[in-house]
């Protein structure tokens, strides 16, 4: 039986993200994850990445936004009068996550009398490099 990651092996790995501009969405600190591959969990580049690899191996990989959280759409951003947060009695600030009937969306922009708020996910149309660290594979 191959040691190698192969679709369909639940994977226990760790990794480290970041995106172009060097800010980081995940770090070694945070919990080790725990996924079969094939369910659709992992962002598809990421999951290409972790085939072949073997328990105790360390890559480090980029991933493009075709293979990752997709490109931005523009038709998912909003631009919204401030007087509608005011009202609520919120301060928005880019990052903030907001629950709405149409789901969830976060603030990307805070002008004057505007706030730009975006459907798209907040890692989408960025290319993402990853450091990863397979801890165990358990086979199919």
């Amino acid at each position: 039986m191959s040691t190698k990651i192969e679709m369909g092996d639940t994977v226990t790995f760790n990794y480290e993200g970041k995106v172009e501009d060097g800010s980081t969405f995940h770090t070694f600190d945070e919990e080790p994850i725990i996924v079969e591959l094939g369910t659709g969990a992992l962002v598809g580049g990421l999951e290409e990445e972790l085939l072949g690899m073997a328990a105790g191996e360390e890559k480090t990989f980029q991933v493009a936004p075709g293979k990752g959280y997709g490109v931005e759409n523009p038709d998912m951003v909003q631009v919204l009068d401030s007087k509608l947060f005011a009202d609520a009695g919120m301060n928005p600030e880019p990052g903030m996550v907001l629950k709405t009937p149409h789901g969830n969306c976060h603030v990307t922009r805070v002008l004057e009398d505007k706030v730009e708020i975006s459907y798209n996910h907040p890692l989408a149309g960025r290319t993402l490099d990853y450091h990863v660290k397979v801890i165990n594979v358990s086979k199919k």
